[in-house]
């Protein structure tokens, strides 16, 4: 086990242990959660009024996370605490995510150290893909919108989804490594309101089994998607039974737990920028 994947397991095992760390985590949850409650139904304008105050304390609280853990371990942990809470940058709206991106450039800019300048580009490519994976799940399965394929495909060209997803992957991957990277568009992409799901029936049960084994992924990359493909069709449900969502919840968790850990076993060289020692 590597060192980092051995802090990132002590702060999820014992997060009282440090309590420094743990009021860090508390306060970039909560920055989120001001963030979605505050900037719900304002028009563009307002947004533009509160929304840099919020978005840098989100950045702020996240670089302060970064500078105690190191940027990876930082990542991760932030990642396993919006799987808990279920408020993350991947649950703004659209509009709220433009005017953040612009801002993320401007950011990353305005930066000095490295951490901050790394966790500025790694929220400004979540927030892209994040815009990709919405594009993505319109286009390729939405096909009751009344778009015919033809159209749909020349969409997908036309707005560089893949090419802009691709960009967003390396850019993340070159300070966090490829399996960390995975790990954290698949957190994000679960958290997407409007992910396509197989309905609960019989026929898309054996999908639900397939589809990620065929997807060619890691073991653990698998066992994750097909928790969560589970957890897609309990919330198609009209009225899903509580127990098993929270059961379902409790096991992508786990799942995710594993995943970023093993995302953490190879670290990069930037990896660890940040961390205190």
């Amino acid at each position: 086990m590597s060192e980092l994947s051995d802090i990132f397991q002590r702060h999820v095992s014992q997060p009282d242990a440090d309590p420094e760390v743990l009021a860090l985590r508390h306060s970039l949850t909560e920055a989120k959660r001001r963030a979605v409650t505050q900037a719900d139904g304002l028009d563009e304008e307002e947004l533009k009024q509160v929304l840099p105050d919020l978005y840098l304390e989100i950045i702020s609280s996240n670089i302060q996370l970064a500078a105690h853990l190191g940027l990876a371990v930082g990542m991760a942990v932030n990642c396993l605490d919006e799987q808990t809470s279920g408020v993350s940058i991947s649950s703004f709206g659209r509009q709220m995510r433009q005017l953040m991106t612009e801002m993320g450039v401007q950011l990353k800019k305005r930066h000095s150290s490295k951490v901050g300048k790394f966790v500025a580009e790694i929220e400004a490519q979540r927030l892209a893909w994040r815009h990709n994976h919405e594009f993505l799940s319109w286009l390729a399965f939405r096909r009751e919108d009344g778009y015919p394929p033809a159209d749909r495909r020349a969409r997908l060209d036309a707005f560089k989804v893949q090419e802009r997803l691709l960009q967003s992957r390396d850019g993340i991957s070159r300070y966090l490594g490829p399996t960390l990277c995975a790990a954290i568009e698949g957190h994000d992409r679960f958290l997407l309101t409007n992910r396509w799901r197989l309905e609960p029936s019989d026929e898309a049960s054996v999908e639900r089994r397939a589809w990620p084994i065929l997807s060619l992924q890691p073991g653990h990359t698998v066992l994750i998607e097909q928790a969560r493909y589970e957890h897609d069709a309990l919330m198609s449900l009209e009225d899903p039974p509580q127990e098993a969502v929270a059961s379902a919840n409790a096991a992508v968790r786990d799942m995710l737990i594993a995943q970023l850990v093993c995302g953490l076993e190879t670290p990069t060289a930037t990896a660890a920028v940040g961390r205190v020692v």
